[in-house]
């Protein structure tokens, strides 16, 4: 079923790429209306390859799960008779 799912979105794809257009706005309320329209169109999984096209040149392909590493130190406290 994945493989057939997958299909149907590259055909989806093609076929947008094979119809883009180019369109000219009146006004910047016109060209953000388009933009939304074409993104409200779009499939969950046009939407996410969008988003990872984007992100890719940033981060890298490898880079994914990284993230800054979380580390725990215990201080110990003072005696307390010893604060000012």
């Amino acid at each position: 079923m994945k493989k057939s799912v997958l299909t149907t979105v590259e055909t989806r794809t093609a076929r947008r790429r094979a119809e883009w257009k180019v369109v000219v706005a009146d006004s910047f309320a016109d060209a953000e209306a388009d933009t939304r329209a074409y993104w409200r169109a779009a499939t969950p999984a046009e939407r996410l390859n969008a988003l990872e096209t984007l992100r890719e040149p940033f981060y890298g392909k490898d880079q994914i799960g990284g993230r800054l590493q979380r580390f725990l130190e215990v201080v110990p406290l003072k005696n307390l008779e010893e604060l000012p």
